[in-house]
């Protein structure tokens, strides 16, 4: 079916072809030829590759390139570092089945092999039968020199975020390597019979087809056994489209070793989240085996394990958390250094933590894993406002104003920056330095970790190993403010009155 349809392609272009040739030979008047042009350009254009976007293969030094078309085609790519370097790869095709009737139809995949770090390539996508070229893209394979690393990191973040453009231009500013969607991709990519993912996807294509978009899957690509999200995305140590088993991948880019769970396994019951529990143990055990050369290792899954109680109430906020029971033991003990999440539509950044307690109060050689949440993008859709105030929560906002992201710089093996922005006015919101000269294991994991505990700042009083509980942010700001505010006016009223009533003052003021 698929070859009849292809050959049918190439049959009605080169039908066209005739036509306009008939035309000019026959002398046929000028409205005949350009009817014919006019036929042709339509015929283009309706197939054009669309909504491009790159990420990084399974493969060490590999590009994959995704697209779109309305019609069935084969396509392939033309690509090189150099006019005189030029390669051709040829893409496969998948066709989406579900939820599509507003959806490009088609969908291609081709994986670029044998990039150089650090050098720039230029790529085109050609359709076979139509010989319709798309433009030329660019785009810099991550480097391997001994520098500094730069991502982009969104979570929740779809067609209504007001500051989608805004992201669209700080991405393509040259300072990123490589960009991160921690999972709610366009909200949804299935939504409207496929067109709000079809458009969401045009709209960013603007620096994904130059900039590496790695996707993490979240509980609004779930629909389907997350259908959309298996056929519109490719990501490492996974077949295309993906399968439902291989939704999760690691990759090393520079000192980093970056890590991509679905979270949402957690919550159903089924085999893939044993099988997703032992892929990451073995990763995590082969990832400690390269920390002299890889240190840092990141971890990206878009429901968080700890959040503070807020107005969209969630399982992270609870004492008892089906993913802290399965994970934070192990990120414990294998030195995770960050958890990056989304899900809840706030900014939120924990200081070094397990079970739910502080370990210190700075991010100096921190002795457990560091929680954030960086789901800001998402405040169209829903405005997650903070309720409470944690011990162990550094710094959060929840400012509806402002649409964050966050920039992660990995400086070298032991400095890492992250700081967070406001995307519409790159206003600094948040901005930390994690000084880790000690990678490795934090410890066996259990309650004797908690004798790791460092002093609080200025007494000899360990961090209190409080229950998991929260400080309510409402009675803390408002119900003792007004007694504090009376008490302190009435101490100053009372010592100033004793004062001015002491005879060597009242002299010396004439009193």
């Amino acid at each position: 079916m698929k070859k009849t349809n292809i050959k049918l392609s190439s049959l009605c272009f080169f039908i066209m072809m005739f036509i306009l040739q008939c035309s000019k030979v026959n002398g046929h008047n000028h409205n005949s030829i350009n009817s014919a042009k006019r036929l042709m350009t339509e015929y283009s254009q309706s197939n054009s590759p669309e909504q491009i976007h790159l990420s990084l293969g399974s493969q060490s030094h590999s590009i994959v390139v995704m697209w779109s078309t309305k019609l069935e085609e084969e396509c392939f790519i033309e690509y090189g570092n150099g006019p005189e370097n030029l390669k051709s790869v040829t893409a496969t095709m998948a066709q989406l089945t579900v939820d599509n009737e507003q959806a490009s139809q088609y969908l291609h995949r081709a994986e670029l092999l044998d990039l150089k770090p650090g050098e720039q390539y230029s790529y085109r996508i050609i359709n076979k039968g139509s010989n319709v070229k798309s433009g030329i893209f660019k785009f810099r394979f991550p480097h391997n020199e001994n520098k500094s690393h730069s991502f982009l990191v969104v979570a929740d973040m779809g067609t209504l975020t007001k500051s989608l453009q805004f992201m669209v231009h700080e991405a393509l500013n040259g300072l990123y390597e490589v960009v991160f969607h921690v999972g709610d991709i366009a909200y949804n990519l299935n939504t409207e019979g496929g067109s709000i993912g079809d458009h969401f996807m045009r709209r960013v294509s603007k620096f994904t087809s130059s900039i590496p978009y790695m996707t993490t899957p979240g509980d609004h690509e779930r629909a389907h056994s997350f259908y959309h999200y298996r056929y519109r995305f490719s990501m490492p140590n996974a077949p295309w489209p993906m399968s439902e088993d291989s939704l999760w991948y690691s990759l090393n880019i520079g000192y980093t070793h970056f890590i991509s769970i679905n979270t949402e396994y957690f919550y159903l019951q089924s085999a893939y989240k044993q099988l997703q529990i032992d892929w990451l143990k073995k990763d995590l055990t082969e990832a400690n085996k390269l920390r002299d050369s890889v240190p840092w290792i990141i971890v990206m899954a878009h429901k968080p394990l700890y959040c503070t109680k807020s107005e969209m109430e969630q399982e992270c906020q609870e004492e008892n958390s089906y993913l802290r029971d399965s994970l934070e033991d192990l990120f414990f003990e294998h030195g995770v250094d960050l958890i990056i999440s989304g899900h809840k539509h706030c900014y939120e950044r924990s200081w070094p933590m397990y079970m739910s307690r502080a370990f210190q109060l700075n991010y100096i050689n921190p002795l457990a894993p560091i929680y954030i949440v960086i789901g800001a993008m998402g405040y169209e859709y829903m405005a997650d406002k903070q309720k409470s105030s944690p011990f162990w929560l550094a710094f959060a906002m929840s400012d509806t104003e402002k649409e964050l992201f966050a920039r992660l710089n990995v400086v070298n093996k032991t400095h890492l920056v992250w700081s967070v922005h406001a995307s519409m006015t790159n206003e600094d919101v948040d901005d930390v330095q994690v000084i880790q000269t000690k990678h490795g294991s934090f410890g066996k994991p259990g309650a004797k970790a908690l004798e790791k505990m460092k002093p609080r700042t200025g007494g000899s009083r360990n961090l209190p190993p409080e229950p998991f509980h929260f400080v309510d942010a409402t009675n803390i700001d408002y119900q003792y403010r007004p007694f504090i505010l009376s008490a302190t006016v009435f101490t100053i009223s009372f010592v100033l009155f004793l004062f001015l009533r002491h005879s060597k003052v009242r002299k010396v003021l004439r009193l």
